[in-house]
């Protein structure tokens, strides 16, 4: 068994992941420009993935466990930071507008898209040092947009995305 110290955890871990480096690329996005979007998304995670559980009983026990199906929660929020320009604000208003038309009730076919987002290594060379993919993802909901007079912090959108599944990409 591995001795319990801060020397040991030292030892065994070269340099903690740093979950403020990284950052979510759209390529090729319908409306606005990739690396827009990618300069201004402020947060973003790596969507929950979980096995269901298929629980057989026996007898007067508690039974057996076996996995299920692989489960997503198939959203996933972003929140932007929006510039004098209106690009965020414009890119994805138009984005849900192909979702769905707000004149016409009807959506297109092609809207969805996939993204990747990296984890950056602390190193001078930046690389990447994980990588997931989000497939098939499209804006579901823009959140309220708070104006306020008296505030003096940037402009900021949510955006909440459905999504397919989403994998580790090596």
């Amino acid at each position: 068994m591995p001795t319990m110290s801060a020397d040991a955890l030292a030892n065994n871990l070269t340099s903690p992941a740093r979950r403020y480096l990284w950052e979510v690329m759209i390529p090729n996005p319908p409306f606005g420009e990739s690396t827009t979007l990618l300069l201004r998304c402020q947060t973003a995670s790596i969507p929950e993935r979980a096995v269901g559980k298929i629980l057989i009983p026996f007898k007067q026990t508690a039974g057996v466990a076996y996995p299920g199906k692989l489960r997503y929660s198939h959203t996933m929020s972003m929140v932007f930071v929006e510039g004098e320009d209106r690009e965020i604000f414009t890119s994805f208003y138009q984005w849900l507008d192909k979702v769905v038309n707000a004149k016409t009730g009807y959506g297109e076919a092609n809207i969805k898209l996939d993204m990747y987002l990296h984890l950056i290594n602390n190193d001078e060379a930046g690389t990447v040092a994980l990588r997931t993919k989000i497939i098939g993802f499209y804006p579901e909901r823009m959140g309220e947009v708070a104006l306020d007079q008296s505030a003096e912090d940037e402009m900021k959108i949510s955006i909440d995305i459905s999504f397919d599944r989403w994998e580790y990409v090596a």
